[in-house]
């Protein structure tokens, strides 16, 4: 019962958040149940599901809930958010409705980000505080001044911001540029009848379960606020501090000690509400009284639970067909499982809910990404059904500069874990398979009946040939007066004659003295076994292999004394190998390849004091091939040329030893030089003056 009164609370908290959105309350259950059943289908969510039957001790359930429960309903505040979406352009009549869904959606792209991004939101977007103030707010709520970045990366992020709001808002929000360029969105002049508005959203729109954490009185250049401190000893901790730092930088009354103690201009002096154009008509338009949502009735509280509780039996009676994968409501791929278990996607950094459907559109699995989990690296998620049916979500972030990701390559992937349900996808695959080749133009049904009566044939044959070498066996059983005969390996006679009777005057002289054979083992001339003899043999490598191996580095070193070598590639993991694809032209390569790549962005690590000089002088190689042009916009870019470069000897800068690391990866992620099976880079060791030619030369030449 307590289990259920938990359920219920959470139910009704997103149906209010709901309802202070939209003033509707059919729209408002509507997101509410379609939230809650994502959190359920979540692969991140960890809680013990109201509607599954709960395994091991009561106790231990309860242990595990109370540890993650913020975490849980914090997920499913920002599930509310994206459901909103869906029905709120149905609903942009209203001046009052856009700003809350404008404010909404700022905190919505930001709060999957991290504080950082909240912050600047807050001071950048919707108040017009300076670069440099916005860098004192962050530099107070992170309490870190090693992780405060440069003023150039406050503006490229509030871009990023400013554009995702501009795609979801379209020609509703005008973009200007005020002071120095700088560009925003266009202000309403008269703005002290939405300011309470927007102050309500931003309560509204705090994480639930956190409080403000600032004192009302306290020196910001010399105080340390715990709250916002992180040790950096236990990772786990800093999820728990971020949501204070959010919580800072979102809460009106909250926000405005740190401006004060900051002695900044207050908030009411620099928010600045977007100018939404809308017709005279429309702009004060407003349907619903939004400002006090109810609670939920008992009767629709019963009504959501059916309905969650009808799907929990839907996804029970899943069973293999098609799988559709939908990312932020936009199907991407399809997986048809009698074909194959995965599919692998690329996704932008905008992605936030995949989301994976049955073939009756029952909602088996979804995962609400965050930077958190990106940074860390690839990973994996799983979530099993309760047949046994196991869903993985396997990311690759792509990652930028400042190690944040810009692109996620991502392979869903389904599996059986029950043995029996196992077997029958299996033959269900190879059945689909069978029946493409019994599809093929060349295989009428007349020939195929042929084919498939002549492969029977065939292994009933195959079958009684051996039978029958078993009987011969049996027959003739080995003869212990029987010489053995001990040939060596290279020089085994050719015919039976000379094994039954061989002559031991013609013997080579490096022949073992013959030995009586033993009673278990097989007469020779008989039953030789050529499976012992393939054992016995031992490979010998031919000789054009070694020399082409002993000669490997002097024929990879040019004139200038240049050494070019192969790094072999690692083995990968199949979900590897179709995230980041084959090097050898495998169709599962995504975007462009070497030969269809013409502008590339050269992106160099390594020693600082060598970088210029060797990004100059490939560029100026690439010149003079005409085959790339080199471009200082990656993202415009069709391909980078990573090169790490290393310094292996002193000396004069272009005469200096180093090696370096050279690979082409094309605007997707995949790596399209080199282009050998295999070899997952080129390394050159020499000169640094000289090892740029060498560079440029080698590419230009393996693009055809």
């Amino acid at each position: 019962m307590a289990q259920e009164n938990f359920k219920d609370e959470w139910l009704d908290r997103a149906f209010r958040l709901a309802f202070f959105l939209h003033g509707n309350r059919e729209t408002a259950k509507k997101i509410a149940a379609s939230a809650m059943s994502k959190l359920e289908a979540a692969s991140n969510a960890q809680f013990k599901r109201y509607y599954y039957n709960p395994t091991g001790r009561a106790e231990n359930s309860r242990a595990a809930r109370s540890r993650v429960s913020l975490n849980d309903l914090q997920l499913l505040q920002r599930l509310v958010f994206v459901e909103s979406e869906i029905f709120e352009r149905e609903n942009e009549a209203s001046e009052q409705n856009l700003l809350k869904f404008f404010i909404k959606h700022l905190v919505r792209i930001s709060l999957k980000r991290n504080s950082f991004y909240v912050a600047l939101g807050v001071s950048r977007i919707l108040h017009n505080y300076g670069t440099a103030d916005a860098m004192e707010i962050y530099n107070v709520i992170i309490q870190d001044p090693e992780r405060v970045h440069d003023d150039y990366y406050y503006r490229s992020r509030k871009g990023v911001l400013m554009k995702e709001l501009k795609a979801r808002f379209g020609e509703i929000l005008q973009i200007v540029k005020v002071n120095r360029g700088e560009e925003r969105f266009e202000a309403k002049t008269d703005n002290e009848n939405l300011r309470e508005i927007a102050y309500e959203s931003l309560k509204t729109f705090i994480p639930w379960n956190s409080s403000c954490a600032i004192p009302d009185k306290f020196n910001p250049f010399n105080d340390i606020i715990k709250a916002f401190y992180f040790d950096k000893k236990d990772p786990d901790e800093e999820h728990r501090i971020e949501v204070n730092r959010i919580h800072a930088a979102l809460d009106p009354e909250c926000f405005a000690r740190l401006i004060n103690s900051l002695n900044l201009p207050a908030s009411e002096e620099k928010m600045e509400i977007p100018k939404f154009m809308l017709t005279e008509n429309q702009t004060n338009f407003d349907e619903n009284d939004w400002h006090d949502p109810p609670s939920l009735q008992t009767d629709e509280l019963k009504q959501i639970k059916e309905i969650l509780a009808s799907q929990a039996e839907s996804r029970k009676a899943m069973s293999a067909g098609f799988l559709r994968v939908v990312t932020d409501g936009e199907t991407l791929s399809e997986i048809n499982l009698a074909k194959t278990g995965s599919v692998s996607l690329s996704l932008d950094e905008s992605a936030e809910v995949i989301e994976v459907y049955s073939q009756n559109e029952t909602l088996l699995a979804a995962h609400l990404l965050s930077f958190a989990e990106l940074q860390n690296g690839d990973f994996s998620d799983s979530l099993t059904l309760e047949k046994g049916q196991k869903i993985t979500f396997s990311f690759a972030p792509v990652l930028n500069r400042y190690g944040e990701p810009e692109k996620v390559n991502l392979v869903v992937s389904y599996a059986e874990t029950q043995i029996f349900r196992r077997f029958a996808l299996k033959l269900l695959r190879a059945k689909f398979a069978f029946g493409n080749l019994l599809n093929r133009p060349f295989l009428k049904p007349v020939p195929a009946f042929g084919l498939i009566l002549l492969m029977l044939t065939f292994g009933w044959l195959v079958f009684r040939n051996s039978a029958e070498k078993r009987e011969q066996f049996a027959a003739n059983p080995p003869k212990a007066e029987m010489p053995e005969n001990n040939f060596p390996q290279d020089k085994l006679p050719k015919s039976e004659e000379q094994i039954v009777a061989p002559n031991t005057n013609s013997a080579p002289k490096n022949d073992k003295p013959v030995l009586p054979k033993q009673e278990k083992q097989v007469d020779f001339a008989v039953n030789r076994s050529p499976k012992r003899e393939s054992k016995k043999e031992i490979p010998v490598k031919e000789p054009q292999t070694q020399i082409a191996n002993n000669n490997l580095r002097k024929e990879e070193t040019d004139e200038n004394g240049i050494l070019r070598l192969p790094l072999r590639e690692k083995v990968r993991s199949e979900s590897q190998q179709r995230i980041y694809g084959d090097r050898n032209g495998d169709k599962k390569l995504t975007g462009l390849t070497l030969n269809e790549i013409t502008s590339i962005y050269i992106d160099i690590s390594g020693d600082e004091n060598l970088s210029k000089e060797i990004i100059e002088k490939v560029s100026a190689e690439f010149a003079k091939s005409g085959k790339f042009t080199v471009v200082n916009d990656k993202e415009t870019a069709d391909g980078r040329l990573k090169i790490q470069i290393r310094r292996e000897t002193e000396g004069e800068m272009s005469e200096a030893s180093v090696t370096a690391v050279v690979r082409l990866i094309n605007a997707k992620g995949f790596v399209v030089y080199p282009n050998r099976k295999g070899i997952s880079g080129w390394k050159y060791v020499g000169a640094v003056g000289k090892i740029p030619a060498r560079i440029a030369s080698d590419l230009s030449k393996a693009k055809k």
